[in-house]
């Protein structure tokens, strides 16, 4: 068995690498968080045989470091350094790898510096079953392969049961009703072979792009379609996938499309109302109503700009993306905070809900023509400072647009809460009221202050 060292000071960075290379590549990692701790373990020649790294581990140039460390003890044991902010990132001595949750590179790396051959890698255990959100397999008119349900919430001896065949006769019926069936039972997810699902996520990619650019298709179709386009994207970036051009361009047109329905539907209620007929899950329909709550408060507030009303349209798309696959295991969870006090969540599903404003701020600085500033805001959303956890007391330290973000979640959170329990628009003043408690800081009333004008 190979041993390695990991120098992160990411917990889920640290769960990722450690369980996905010992399943594949049967190396057992020694993980430190203090670069010191890193230094001292080559001291000792205890480093073993590779030795990863994040570019940068509570802020110092973590690369520059052990680099310079490693060739002062003349020990020439392979260095992955995840990320390319370091003085030594062009170094040819080290393997540089880019910061972005691409789990399979790092594995693919590894293997190459071990000497692991695909086919050893291939005889490894690795799930035989890939979790697809069923508003993505919505969008086929057949089956795109062989479609499971599972049967049994135990997770070590998890069971699936096939309810789509590819190759059934009458598919068109067969897929399109079954999945409506399994979605009017409010499930969100269902699940394919695990190696079929690039092929699955990649047709899925060309159907929506084909929809958003049907201007002949009713808003019906072109809002499921932006909630489609929307799953993908989280599934790409979930799964550590490189942003290809394909992923920008689905994120741009779904986008686009959202702001389209704000236009059409220029009131909250109707908005409201048309999202439930057309079932949006909870993540998409938080995402374009907390859109039509922030414009409102920048149209109304005296320094806000149709610049800062894109640049959160933008940021609502991305801030929550990464909890996607966990509200569409868990469809009967809605907030993040009350999910992490649930016994049906793992650990590392926890540790996503925990790290999710961090992970999305990391990810749309890949994003081309990213508005300057979208990644600091995501970081703060829950109004943390590092993007990890929720605050209990918002400061006045978050920048301006953060709060904007911080208040239009919370006043869709309280909505959707009142709706579901069969309110009706009179509460718009009444969820002002919670909204001045939570936030009692001069700034943020000032924010608040200019939901009482919403049209419901």
């Amino acid at each position: 068995m190979a041993q390695g060292l990991l120098v992160s000071d990411h917990p889920l960075l640290n769960d990722l690498y450690a369980l996905n290379l010992k399943a594949y590549l049967d190396l057992s990692l020694t993980v430190v968080t203090d670069i010191d701790d890193a230094l001292n373990i080559i001291d000792l020649d205890a480093q073993g045989d590779i030795i990863i790294s994040l570019s940068q581990v509570e802020e110092k140039d973590s690369g520059k470091i052990i680099l310079e460390h490693l060739e002062k003890k003349d020990n020439d044991c392979p260095f992955i350094l995840i990320g390319e902010n370091s003085a030594v990132s062009d170094v040819k001595r080290i393997v540089n790898l880019p910061a972005n949750l691409n789990i399979s590179l790092v594995i693919r790396k590894c293997a190459e510096i071990l000497g692991v051959t695909a086919k050893e890698m291939a005889s490894k255990k690795v799930n035989d079953f890939y979790p697809i959100p069923i508003s993505m397999l919505e969008c086929f008119s057949e089956a795109p392969c062989d479609i499971y349900t599972k049967v049994s919430k135990v997770r070590e001896t998890s069971q699936f049961a096939k309810i789509i065949q590819e190759d059934e006769e009458n598919q068109e019926y067969s897929h399109k009703k079954r999945i409506e069936k399994y979605r009017g039972l409010g499930i969100k997810q269902l699940y394919i072979p695990s190696g079929l699902r690039l092929k699955v996520v990649n047709l899925a990619s060309e159907i929506v792009l084909k929809t958003l650019d049907d201007s002949k298709n009713d808003h019906a179709e072109m809002l499921k379609a932006s909630e489609q386009g929307f799953e993908i994207v989280a599934d790409f970036l979930g799964a550590g996938e490189k942003v290809s051009e394909e992923v920008v361009e689905i994120s741009r047109k779904c986008m686009e499309t959202m702001k389209n329905t704000l236009k059409k539907v220029p009131r909250l209620g109707p908005l409201l109302k048309q999202l439930v007929e057309n079932k949006s899950g909870y993540l998409y329909l938080h995402a374009i109503v907390g859109i039509y709550i922030s414009r409102h408060i920048i149209k109304n507030i005296s320094w806000g700009s149709e610049e800062h009303s894109e640049k959160l349209s933008f940021v609502f798309f991305f801030h929550d993306i990464f909890l996607s696959p966990i509200f569409a295991a868990h469809p009967d969870l809605k907030y993040e905070e009350d999910m992490l006090l649930h016994s049906d969540l793992s650990e590392d599903e926890k540790e996503t809900i925990l790290n999710h404003a961090r992970l999305a701020s990391e990810a749309v600085k890949t994003f081309p023509r990213c508005p300057l500033g979208a990644d600091t805001i995501i970081l703060q959303h829950h109004g943390t400072s590092n993007g990890v956890g929720f605050t209990i007391e918002y400061k006045d330290d978050t920048s301006p647009l953060a709060k904007v973000l911080l208040i239009s979640e919370s006043f869709v959170e309280e909505l959707i809460k009142e709706r579901s329990n069969g309110m009706a628009k009179t509460l718009v003043s009444e969820i002002v009221n919670k909204l001045h408690l939570k936030f009692p800081n001069h700034t943020y009333k000032k924010i608040i202050n200019c939901l009482d004008t919403i049209a419901f």
